[in-house]
């Protein structure tokens, strides 16, 4: 057995591995061979010689005294701070192999601040990913690890002032930060093969800014929020993001993204793929007029419009609603025979295609009158008003908003409608009449909203006199066609794949029946409370509304209620078949539109819409492990900042995950890496030295797959951090 040193020369010093090696002969030619029986990593000089003296005494069979470099009767040095190391040294590196530090040294110079913009970001951004918290949690945590060290800045420098004034500078430097991310990334893959693009939504502690609205949040919670847009290439790695109005609609926030990348170099050629919001006519007609390469699903009204094409399913399921798992797989494997018999492709036990080509719409325009002739708006606003104000009257609707649904009319409308029921009988009769033709709604809404009578009369009285005549009506401001539907009259061109999947068609054909099964049950049971205690006939059709509209199901069945005076003594429920048949037509079936220049396959542009589940999965990274939820900021610069570390972050732990290659997950190793601390002793009364903690096997391991064995090198850690 022997001593092999092999010295490495590295930031200007030596450093020697050793290594206890045994030389023997190989048996089939006798040549000399040399065996690594364990590798000691980095030793002293004198350990070395130690080494060898212990091997050469153990050859003769005798003892020797070592020497050593400390007294026997020294005390252990006393530990000053026990530093989180491993995993943010690890974070710390990807950060360096993006370029990150020059990124943001160069949207933001230092000036003449003691800490670095760039080191400030670096740290918010490395703690999000391990420890994430408010920033106030920031200036707290950051002390108790390694990061000054590693950034070479004071431990008490990051105050909650210095990282706010970051944090604005960050915002107004986030566009050009943007733009400067996709060629990094293609320096390295050179070219992206998908784009793939979606909206979460985030909520505040507090009010938040002004931005952020009353809202139903992703997950069915209300909560004050703002939504955000994301746009990440198939490794997940974030190209764009934005912060939006927290009830500003997913379609119109993914256009608005889509216009900023249409002409960039690396968003022309690769596939644009976006979920069934981005479906509708609209959105896909303009992403075509922009020569964007998309790829979605059309919304499930709208596949009549494109193809008659798509073959209706059957198959008797009256068998469902069930629980049984053999009735279930039953029927699975018989729409699958369907779908086989009907010769679409199979791909797997889940999807069967068929290939509909490139399908051609004609977008025909409505028709309107050029101007309104036999009644104004005012008039027609005021018969409905009639109308909801007798249903709620009598008792065929609980409210106006369910009274106004059943006469085609949102919510809304259905809210304003009403409010010309405060104008008095004469003044209704008049508008009925045509007496204010071509006078504005919102007019007659300001008299209605008037409380006193006399004001009323008086403001109505000179309304007349103001209306204009029927032949003065200025033809020449009314455009031709609706606003926003000028396109109207042209010819869609758009790619078609029609998806089966035979077991979403059963789920969704047994939770439909389900559903219908519980109703009857409420039904039943709410039959049987009103034949004991009848109640108001409108809260009975209030609470029936509620029930369906949970299932949305309100257009699918028919209310009608049997009374006794004002008391409900009876509901019937009864499906409406047309209506049902209608919903269920297209169980079990996506139709993927996108772009006619796309050379993909049909199997291929179903891949590639499937594997939007990246741009989710990001969602819930930095949802999860870099907790972009709740919001602790009340501006709207410092939530545009906020999001954009959240954004860094996912970078970091995204390109960790893909480093490595799915032999465990970057949130795994981050908490194997954890146990590794940075220890600082005291040396004398004034100086400190650090050592580190022994990895273990799994810690060696995971930086082996990272390639970053050096991170845990005593000397290799010395020349790489700053005292503080």
């Amino acid at each position: 057995m022997q001593v092999r040193v092999t010295r490495v020369k590295r930031n200007g010093k030596t450093y020697s591995y050793v290594q206890l090696v045994e030389s023997y002969r190989r048996p089939s030619d006798g040549m000399p061979m040399h065996r690594v029986l364990s590798n000691l990593g980095s030793l002293s000089e004198l350990e070395i010689e130690n080494l060898r003296k212990a091997l050469n005494a153990s050859r003769e069979g005798r003892t020797v005294v070592m020497p050593s470099t400390a007294s026997q009767s020294s005390k252990p040095t006393k530990i000053l701070d026990n530093l989180r190391y491993l995993d943010i040294a690890v974070l710390f590196r990807v950060w360096k192999q993006w370029g990150l530090t020059d990124c943001i040294e160069q949207l933001i110079p230092k000036g003449k601040a003691d800490v670095s913009p760039a080191s400030v970001v670096a740290a918010l951004t490395i703690q999000r990913c391990v420890a994430p918290g408010s920033k106030l949690f920031a200036t707290q945590w950051i002390p108790t690890s390694a990061l000054p060290e590693l950034l070479g800045f004071r431990p008490n420098a990051l105050n909650n002032t210095r990282l706010h004034r970051v944090l604005d500078k960050l915002e107004e430097s986030t566009s050009a930060l943007m733009a400067m991310l996709p060629p990094r990334y293609m320096k390295k893959q050179k070219a992206f093969s998908a784009l793939f693009l979606d909206v979460t939504d985030t909520w505040f502690v507090g009010h938040g800014p002004k931005i952020a609205k009353r809202s139903t949040t992703k997950e069915g919670m209300i909560r004050r929020k703002v939504g955000i847009v994301l746009l990440c290439n198939e490794l997940g790695y974030p190209l764009r993001w934005e912060v939006i109005e927290g009830k500003c609609a997913d379609s119109t926030a993914m256009m608005d993204m889509v216009r900023q990348i249409a002409g960039l170099s690396w968003a022309n050629q690769t596939p644009l793929v976006c979920d069934r919001a981005m479906g509708n006519t609209a959105q896909i007609r303009s992403m075509a007029k922009l020569n964007i390469p998309f790829v979605t699903a059309l919304t499930t009204t709208e596949f009549g419009s494109y193809t008659d094409a798509i073959p209706e399913v059957e198959l008797d399921t009256s068998v469902l609603p069930s629980t049984d798992k053999k009735v279930t797989k039953e029927l699975t494997s018989r729409a699958a025979a369907w779908a086989q018999a009907t010769g679409m492709h199979k791909v797997s036990d889940d999807l069967f295609l068929q290939d509909l080509g490139v399908v051609q719409r004609s977008l025909k325009v409505p028709t309107r009158p050029s101007r309104p002739t036999a009644q104004c708006s005012a008039q027609r606003a005021m018969q409905l008003c009639r109308a909801l104000k007798d249903a709620v009257e009598e008792e065929c609707h609980s409210s106006y908003a369910t009274a106004g649904r059943a006469l085609g009319i949102s919510r809304s409308l259905a809210y304003k409608y009403a409010q010309l029921g405060n104008l008095p009988e004469a003044m209704q009769r008049d508008v009925l009449q045509g007496a204010v033709q071509g006078v504005p709604l919102n007019r007659l809404l300001e008299i209605a909203r008037e409380n006193d009578p006399e004001r009323q009369r008086v403001a109505f009285e000179q309304l007349l006199p103001s209306v204009p005549a029927p032949a003065k009506t200025r033809v020449s401001r009314i455009r031709s066609q609706p606003k926003g539907q000028e396109h109207l009259g042209e010819s869609l061109r758009v790619r078609l794949v029609a998806c089966f999947n035979p077991q979403r068609f059963v789920e969704q054909r047994n939770t439909a029946a389900r559903h219908c099964t519980e109703i009857d049950k409420y039904t039943a049971h709410l039959n049987a409370t009103l034949a004991q205690q009848p109640r108001k006939r409108t809260a009975v059709l209030a609470e029936v509304d509620r029930k369906l509209r949970r299932y949305n199901l309100v257009d699918a069945f028919e209310v009608t209620t049997s009374s006794k005076g004002k008391k409900c003594t009876h509901v019937e429920v009864a499906l409406r078949p047309d209506e049902w048949k209608k919903r269920r037509r297209y169980d079990g079936w996506v139709v993927i539109a996108a772009h006619e220049q796309l050379p993909h396959s049909a199997t291929q542009l179903v891949q590639l819409y499937r594997d939007k589940d990246m741009v989710e999965k990001d969602f819930g990274i930095i949802k999860g492990l870099v907790a972009l939820r709740p919001v602790r900021h009340r501006t709207e610069p410092k939530v545009r900042a906020h999001v954009t570390i959240c954004m860094l972050a996912l970078l970091l732990e995204r390109t960790l995950n893909h480093q490595l290659n799915g032999r465990c997950s970057a949130r795994a190793a981050l908490e194997q890496l954890e146990t590794c601390r940075l220890n600082r002793h005291a040396i004398g009364d004034s100086d400190a030295a650090y050592t580190l903690t022994q990895t273990k096997s799994e810690q060696q391991r995971l930086l082996r797959l990272l390639r970053a064995q050096e991170l845990a090198d005593q000397g290799y850690m010395a020349d790489l951090i700053t005292p503080r």
